[in-house]
């Protein structure tokens, strides 16, 4: 993070007086320095500093005009306020301006002439500006909290710092509010503006103080500036940083992994492909040289079994001709990837789905190692996956839930305004409990069989999805169980292996393998692992049986051929745990730049 200097001394005499810090590479002081401060700024009163955001809201106060005083009154009359706003009395400046032009002019000038820029910006509004102030709620995405910002109409028209969507930039003094205002403890007074970036607000689509989630995911280039978005974001900042903080200090190195690979894990229909080899039809995509070279291979082995049979002569005319057209699409796709112009890298290439098999030749190197990637997968919202290497299935297990605990102990306490907020839209009391109680008390663990007797044993409630042993748990079964069942984050483990990638270790019963997954209350699974197959003969005959073409995956072999090592991995699914301790309810709201199918906004 970056570190802070001092941004201005205090007028006061006090000793004890605090300063506002700026941020290092500017002057000015973000307003979580100023108001997000466990005081809401108290103690800052009297600093002056320079602070900016985008407006949220406003209130203009206009001036009351100034009336002559009849004979035998005490007091001049008062005239009723324009609208519905606020009135105050006048001010000296506000009494000048309002009686001669000639002052009003001036003053806009010895403002620097911000105002006429800004008029000119927006479409140099014509229509007669107010006099008096505005009260204008600001936000630079620091914190939660906004700051209250003074802003006298001598300074500049207040039309142009009332528009909600503008960004400002001022300088002024730090005042404590008294009474008026009961949800600010300070406010500025402004004294200088130094830029206005105008907005159109008959165009800005975020105006509406709430607005939808559908309408603010229609506008993610605009989504940070609302309090929601900002809140989420700093949360998955912060969860990101707790990430790196907890690997780090326990010991495992960070690698970065590939983003294209030319290796699938598992079902190639799910990876978003990159080439354009091959892609004229569904088809297309099946045939790949590999799949054509594997057919060359069985059909010259079934022709020599007719061969030596010598029973069935038309079998045997129509296997040789099946062999010529094959080795013949052979050579044509062989030209295709040497002569195509477009293909960069001449085979098939995907976005990796995931990390873990190329993390697996570090961890045989450097023993504990993780990584923080983007991982791909079609028609199906996947996430960012954070992964750790460790030894046994109870090591990454133990791993997993240290980490996580961790992860939602750091964002409690360094995102606490964030979460409240969240959860005051979202699910009241219960998230913050539900975070509580997953750090604090010690989690579930049961095998998948267990898990699945459990839940044919129940007769309150009816399962649209089927289940017995050896079928995928579904979102209701996990939800029944963590939610209703254990009422804690659960960990199940000893899955049937068609349920797990080729890479899980295969049990001494070789039905079961070494793997796992956490579930949440709420959400479902946040995480999974397993401890990986280093047996050589047990990895191959998992590759044959999942029908992914060995060929692909030598390199992935060559870690058992040369000096294997028993080790286990993990990976968490980082928007699913901000779903957890945030509360929210649809996963597209983790993240603004949310892809989803038939969805890619800007």
């Amino acid at each position: 993070m970056a570190s802070s200097s001092t941004c201005s001394s205090s007028s006061s005499s006090h000793e004890d007086a605090w300063n506002i810090e700026c941020f290092k590479y500017s002057r000015r002081a973000t307003l979580r320095s100023v108001v997000g401060r466990p005081d809401g700024g108290a103690g800052l009163a009297g600093e002056r500093a320079v602070v900016g955001g985008w407006v949220r809201s406003s209130t203009v106060v206009r001036a009351r005009r100034a009336s002559a005083v009849s004979p035998g009154s005490s007091s001049p009359s008062r005239t009723k306020p324009e609208g519905n706003v606020q009135t105050t009395g006048l001010t000296c400046t506000e009494v000048l301006m309002s009686r001669v032009p000639l002052i009003r002019c001036i003053a806009r000038l010895m403002a620097g002439g911000i105002g006429a820029a800004a008029g000119a910006a927006s479409g140099g509004s014509a229509r007669r500006q107010a006099i008096g102030k505005a009260l204008v709620r600001i936000n630079d995405g620091s914190c939660v909290a906004d700051l209250q910002i003074v802003v006298d109409s001598s300074l500049c028209p207040l039309d142009q710092v009332t528009a909600t969507g503008a960004c400002v930039l001022v300088e002024g003094k730090i005042e404590q509010v008294e009474g008026t205002a009961p949800q600010y403890v300070v406010q500025m007074r402004v004294e200088k503006i130094l830029h206005i970036g105008p907005v159109d607000s008959e165009k800005y689509p975020l105006s509406n103080a709430l607005p939808s989630s559908d309408l603010i995911r229609s506008y993610p280039h605009l989504a940070a500036r609302t309090e929601a978005v900002a809140s989420i974001a700093r949360v998955r900042s912060e969860l990101i940083h707790a990430v790196h903080a907890f690997f780090q200090s326990n010991g495992f190195f960070h690698v970065n992994t590939p983003i294209i690979t030319t290796t699938s894990a598992g079902n190639r229909s799910k990876m978003f492909r990159l080439t354009g080899l091959f892609s004229k039809s569904d088809n297309d995509i099946r045939i790949t040289p590999e799949a054509v070279r594997a057919a060359i291979k069985e059909k010259t082995k079934q022709i020599e079994a007719l061969k030596r049979s010598e029973s069935n002569k038309e079998a045997l005319e129509a296997a040789e001709q099946d062999l010529q057209r094959a080795k013949a699409l052979s050579r044509q796709l062989e030209q295709s990837t040497e002569s195509s112009p477009d293909d960069l890298f001449h085979c098939p290439a995907y976005l990796t789905p995931c990390h873990t098999l190329h993390l697996e030749t570090f961890a045989c190197a450097l023993s504990s190692v993780y990584t923080f990637s983007p991982a791909f997968q079609a028609e199906i919202l996947d996430s960012d996956r954070s992964l750790a290497e460790r030894w046994t299935l109870d090591d990454a297990i133990s791993c997993t839930e240290d980490c996580v605990k961790s992860l939602c102990s750091t964002v409690s306490k360094d995102c606490s305004d964030e979460l409240k907020f969240l959860s005051s839209s979202q699910a009241g009391d219960a998230t913050n409990s539900l975070i509580g109680s997953a750090v604090s008390s010690p989690w579930e663990k049961i095998k998948y069989t267990e898990a699945v007797n459990t839940l044919l044993q129940v007769t309150d409630k009816t399962f649209e999805s089927k289940l017995e042993w050896g079928m995928p748990l579904s979102h209701e079964h996990l939800s029944y169980l963590a939610d209703d069942v254990y009422k804690k984050p659960l960990i199940i483990y000893e899955y049937p292996k068609q349920l797990k990638p080729f890479y899980a270790r295969l049990k001494e019963d070789f039905k079961t393998v070494s793997a796992f997954d956490l579930v949440v209350p709420k959400v479902g699974i946040v995480a999974c692992g397993a401890q990986k197959e280093e047996r050589m003969d047990n990895l191959t005959s998992r590759i044959e049986e999942s029908g992914l073409q060995i060929e692909q995956l030598e390199w992935y072999l060559d870690t058992r051929r040369h000096g294997t090592v028993k080790h286990s991995g993990f990976s968490i699914d980082l928007e699913r745990l901000i779903l957890f301790v945030t509360g929210l309810k649809d996963v597209q709201d983790t993240n603004p730049f949310c892809r989803t199918k038939d969805h890619a906004k800007c």
